[in-house]
């Protein structure tokens, strides 16, 4: 796949050119989201889950563009939340297509290294979802825990003595719990893209030249 400049008008021409093929794979993509994200997911306890609904959202960008990207990112997040029953945040909704966004950004029409797959995944873990979902979920209400029963065991014992059992933890342990989340999913979140972009790269160029 060429490498072409973003600051070229030719590349954003082709990104916006939704043929029927990218509607199609936009499609798949959004499905294989909303099945990855909502029912695969790992769960490690009450504190760590480990979601593979990142990968087409990050495939979708690497095939598409960040046009493309942004819109199978929204609409899997979008579709999926209406699914389950759940009204739309549309704090987190834009934060996901941001995340498509830098995803197409970042990875459309480039090399595939390890060290452009963490670029990009600490891009999308530090702005999307360490600073931005943490935003909008405190403004929805959803950062504090009742006793910290969801945080790790080191966590609750350096907190616990100081503001006692069963107490509200403040605002900024919630913060840096999240935080410890991104850092040690970072890892794991890297080799699956590594792996899944080289996979996507060996196909033909009717999939990855679309």
């Amino acid at each position: 796949m060429m490498s072409q400049s973003v600051f070229h008008a030719h590349y954003w021409r082709d990104c916006a050119r939704l043929t029927t093929q990218k509607l199609c794979v936009m499609g798949v993509l959004m499905a294989l989201q909303i099945i990855l994200s909502r029912i695969t997911a790992i769960n490690l306890g009450n504190w760590l889950r480990i979601s593979f609904g990142f990968l087409p959202n990050a495939i979708a960008g690497y095939l598409l563009g960040p046009i493309g990207g942004t819109l199978v990112a929204w609409g899997s997040d979008a579709l999926g939340t209406i699914l389950t029953g759940q009204a739309i945040n549309p704090g987190l909704s834009v934060t996901a297509a941001l995340g498509g966004f830098f995803y197409g950004l970042m990875l459309h029409k480039r090399p595939v290294t390890i060290w452009r797959t963490m670029a990009c995944l600490l891009v999308v873990s530090l702005v999307c979802h360490f600073l931005l979902n943490t935003y909008f979920l405190a403004m929805a209400g959803f950062t504090a825990v009742s006793d910290g029963a969801d945080y790790p065991a080191f966590v609750r014992a350096l907190v616990r003595p100081i503001y006692g059992e069963g107490a509200t933890m403040p605002a900024w342990i919630s913060v840096c719990n999240r935080f410890i989340k991104q850092v040690v999913v970072y890892p794991v979140n890297v080799a699956m893209l590594l792996l899944m972009l080289r996979g996507v790269q060996r196909m033909p160029n009717a999939v990855t030249h679309l």
